[in-house]
């Protein structure tokens, strides 16, 4: 519940459709630190990928094409 936050927490969010959420515009707002769910969808489709494809994935262009989504 968001009346639970203080300033001095760490919030982290594991949605990532929207990156901005009603929980971490909150805590911003408070002063939290915040993460968003956008490292951990990427870092799971690298993962998936190298682990279907054998390939090494790159990650910095994976992270940078799902910025623009």
């Amino acid at each position: 519940p968001a009346q639970w936050l203080r300033s001095e927490l760490w919030v982290a969010e594991i949605v990532y459709f929207p990156l901005q959420t009603e929980l971490l515009r909150h805590a911003r707002a408070l002063g939290c630190r915040t993460l968003d769910g956008g490292n951990m969808a990427v870092f799971q489709a690298v993962k998936a990928f190298e682990l279907f494809s054998g390939v090494k994935a790159n990650a910095e262009r994976m992270l940078a094409h799902f910025a623009t989504v």
